[in-house]
């Protein structure tokens, strides 16, 4: 695997509440993280950095016996997480009502599994087409899904960043877990709405088909999103998949 994960402040906000994030387990198996904080000065940044830690280090000493313990395992770590955020904002006044989105891919082998929280994304590039895996827990899809707002009136609502899911928001931490092989060569990427709110998917599409390294790749997502306006925090993980076919 070829990985990197990356974020920028961006050009407007004065701090960062994104956190990104790698980790291996003792059978080599990859979890790769990505939140992005919410509350402003409530302690976003205290929120996505507690997620990507929490998880990190529980996956650290995790021993992978099956797709569905996988599962399990992932679905128990996400409501534990947002437990102890709920706690932890309920205990500091400063923190209250703080938040965060999450998206994570775990590997092993060829398969890879993805599960989210909010409106942050995984793309994967595959067969030369690039697909959203995941689908934003956020009002206005909600509106979409509803025939209440267009998808093209969507990208301009003042509603666009509501989220209705994630971690810390509510008692709610269920996710919907996908399952995905891979191929040689393919590319996945986590991002927060800071890049998918200043490039477009075509966009995407073009910096992650080009024959480079996945640092450049990640740096070049990262300048276009600043160069349209940095209007938000803005982070990337990508995966590029070197492995065969094996299973673990």
């Amino acid at each position: 695997m070829q990985i990197i994960a990356k974020s920028s402040i961006g050009k407007v906000r004065d701090k960062n509440e994104d956190c990104v994030g790698y980790f291996y387990n003792h059978q080599g198996a990859l979890l790769t993280v990505l939140a992005d904080g919410i509350g402003g000065n409530r302690g976003g940044d205290v929120a996505s950095k507690m997620a990507v830690d929490l998880l990190g280090n529980a996956f650290k000493k995790y021993t992978i016996s099956s797709i569905k313990a996988v599962e399990n395992w992932i679905q128990k770590q996400f409501k534990i997480i947002n437990n102890q955020i709920m706690i932890k904002s309920e205990e500091h006044f400063s923190l209250d009502k703080m938040g965060t989105t999450i998206v994570i891919a775990l590997f092993f082998g060829n398969q890879y599994l993805v599960a989210h929280l909010g409106d942050s994304r995984c793309y994967v590039l595959h067969n030369n087409e690039l697909n959203q895996v995941t689908v934003d827990h956020s009002y206005v899809n909600i509106l979409i899904k509803n025939g209440e707002l267009s998808k093209k009136d969507a990208n301009d609502s003042a509603l666009k960043n509501i989220i209705v899911k994630g971690l810390g928001v509510s008692s709610d931490a269920d996710t919907n877990i996908s399952k995905i092989n891979l191929s040689t060569n393919d590319i996945v990427l986590l991002c927060s709405d800071g890049l998918t709110n200043m490039v477009n998917d075509l966009d995407i599409y073009y910096k992650l088909n080009q024959n480079s390294s996945v640092n450049k790749i990640a740096n070049d997502l990262i300048k276009e999103a600043n160069d349209n306006g940095g209007n938000d925090n803005i982070s990337v993980v990508i995966i590029k998949n070197t492995l065969g076919s094996d299973n673990l």
